[in-house]
C-alpha cells in the first residue's frame, strides 16, 4: 500500500471528512513521527509497533568494484518491532496451530 492508496481508504472509511482534511492529517502524522526519530525519540503505537533509533558502528567495508577497503561511518538506523496483538493477527493460523498442536 503506498501513501495515496492509504489516503484513499482512510477518504472512504470518513466520507464527512474532506479529502484536503485528511492529507493533512497524514502529513502532520508522518512530520511528527519524523522529527520524533529524528531527535531520537522512541515511537510506540499501542497494537501496531514500535520504531527505535540504534547506531551501526562504523566499520571498514570493500567497495564491490575494485575489492578496495573503504571505512564506512557510525551512522543512525531505525529498527521496527511488531507488537503482540499485530503480529498475532498476521499469524492467525500459524498461532491457532501451535496451541492446538499443544494441547
Amino acid at each position: 500500500m503506498v501513501r495515496s492508496e492509504l489516503l484513499q481508504k482512510l477518504c472512504n472509511l470518513h466520507p464527512n471528512i474532506l479529502r484536503r482534511d485528511m492529507e493533512k492529517i497524514l502529513e502532520i502524522i508522518f512530520h511528527e513521527i519524523t522529527v520524533a526519530l529524528s531527535e531520537g525519540k522512541n515511537i510506540e503505537i499501542r497494537g501496531f509497533g514500535m520504531y527505535k533509533i540504534i547506531k551501526r558502528k562504523a566499520r571498514i567495508g570493500r567497495n564491490p568494484k575494485n575489492l578496495e577497503l573503504v571505512q564506512i561511518p557510525e551512522k543512525k538506523a531505525i529498527r521496527w518491532k511488531t507488537s503482540k496483538i499485530f503480529f498475532n493477527r498476521l499469524n492467525k493460523n500459524f498461532t491457532e496451530n501451535k496451541i492446538s498442536d499443544t494441547l
